[in-house]
C-alpha cells in the first residue's frame, strides 16, 4: 500500500506540472516593473478583480484593433492606484474599490457606441447622475448637469475623449453589478470615481469652453473629484500619463497624440507641444501622494523632451519657444 501511495504522490505531480494553470487574459501584454508586481500583490490581496481585468481587457480588445497601449494603461493605473491607496492607509474595502475605478475609467474611452448625442444614451447617463445627486454626491460640483443639452451638441456628445467619464461610469456600474461581489453602494462609489477622474486635463475643460463660448462651461461636464477613493482614482490616471515609456520615444502615446490630435509636425514640435501639456498637467494633482508622484515623473522626463527641442539642459523651452500655436488664443 505505501509504494502504491508513493506512485499516485508522483503521477499527481506529474500532472501538475503537465498540466499549468491556465494564464490570465493579461499575462499576454508585458507590464513593467515596478507595476508587475503591484498588480500581483493586489490581485493576491483581492482574487476577485480578476474578473474585472477581465472584462476591461475583453472589452478593449472588442474596440481596439491594437489595444496593447490601452490595457497596459489601465493597468498602470491600477497598480498606481493600489499603492497610494495603501500609503495612505485606505481600508481594504476602498483599496479594492480604487482599483476597480482604475482598471475600469476608460472603458468607453474607444467606444464608438457611447456618444451622447444618443437621446436614448443621454437619458440613461442623465438618470445615473439624477440618482447620484440625490444620494449625496456633487456638492462640491453645483453646476455639474446643469445644462445636460450641451452633450447634443456634436463637438461635446460625439467626442469620445470629452465624454468617455460620464459613460464610462454608466458601463462601470452596469458591468460591476453584472460582476457581482460589489454592493449598491460600492457600485456607487465607483461610478463617482470614474465620472471625475477626468477633471484635470485641462485640454478637456478648455474644449468644452472653446465649443461652448464661455470660459466656465467645462463645470457642467465635470465634477470635482471629492472623496479620498476619487481623488485616488483621479490622480492614479492622471501620474500614469507621465511613464517616460509613453511620453519620450518616438511613436510613443504622447509624442502620437502630439501629431494626431495638436498637428505637430516635426520631432521638436511634438517635444514642445508634450512638454507645454504635461507642464499644466503636473498641477492638477488632487492628492499629497499625487503630487509628489506627479514630481518624480515630471523631473525624469522633462529633461529628455527639452533635449528632443534641442535645447540646452535647464532651458525654459516656453521662454524660449512659446506657447506652442495650437493652444495660443
Amino acid at each position: 500500500m505505501k509504494f502504491l501511495s508513493r506512485i499516485l504522490v508522483v503521477l499527481c505531480s506529474c500532472l501538475l506540472f503537465a498540466f499549468p494553470a491556465l494564464a490570465a487574459p493579461q499575462d499576454q501584454y508585458k507590464l513593467p516593473e515596478p507595476y508587475m508586481s503591484l498588480e500581483q500583490n493586489y490581485l493576491e490581496a483581492f482574487p476577485g478583480l480578476q474578473k474585472v481585468m477581465d472584462m476591461m481587457i475583453e472589452k478593449t480588445a472588442q474596440q481596439i484593433k491594437k489595444p496593447d497601449q490601452d490595457i497596459l494603461h489601465n493597468r498602470v493605473c491600477s497598480a498606481l492606484v493600489y499603492k497610494m491607496a495603501v500609503d495612505n492607509k485606505l481600508s481594504a474595502k476602498y483599496q479594492k474599490l480604487a482599483i476597480a475605478g482604475d482598471l475600469l475609467h476608460n472603458i468607453s474611452k474607444e467606444d464608438k457606441q457611447d456618444v451622447l448625442t444618443d437621446p436614448a444614451l443621454l437619458n440613461q447617463a442623465d438618470l445615473m447622475v439624477t440618482r447620484l445627486k440625490k444620494a449625496g454626491y456633487f456638492r462640491n460640483s453645483p453646476n455639474f448637469w446643469k445644462d445636460k443639452e450641451i452633450f447634443t451638441q456634436p463637438k461635446i456628445g460625439n467626442n469620445l475623449s470629452l465624454i468617455h467619464h460620464i459613460t464610462g461610469a454608466l458601463r462601470v456600474g452596469q458591468m460591476l453589478t453584472e460582476i457581482g461581489g460589489f454592493s449598491k453602494k460600492e457600485v456607487e462609489l465607483v461610478e463617482v470615481g470614474v465620472l471625475e477622474h477626468s477633471t484635470g486635463y485641462w485640454y478637456f475643460r478648455s474644449s468644452i469652453n472653446d465649443v461652448m463660448g464661455s470660459s466656465d462651461a467645462w463645470a457642467i461636464a465635470y465634477p470635482a473629484p471629492e472623496n479620498d477613493l476619487a481623488k485616488l482614482i483621479h490622480d492614479a490616471d492622471l501620474i500614469s500619463q507621465f511613464v517616460p515609456e509613453s511620453v519620450v520615444p518616438e511613436g510613443s502615446k504622447w509624442r502620437v497624440l502630439a501629431t494626431k490630435r495638436w498637428k505637430a509636425k516635426t520631432t521638436q514640435e511634438e517635444a514642445h507641444i508634450v512638454y507645454y501639456v504635461f507642464k499644466l498637467l503636473y498641477d492638477e494633482a488632487k492628492t499629497d501622494a499625487g503630487k509628489r508622484l506627479a514630481k518624480e515623473k515630471w523631473d525624469q522626463i522633462a529633461p529628455e523632451l527639452i533635449k528632443l527641442m534641442g535645447l540646452q539642459p535647464g532651458d525654459n523651452p516656453i521662454a524660449i519657444l512659446g506657447v506652442p500655436a495650437i493652444f495660443q488664443k
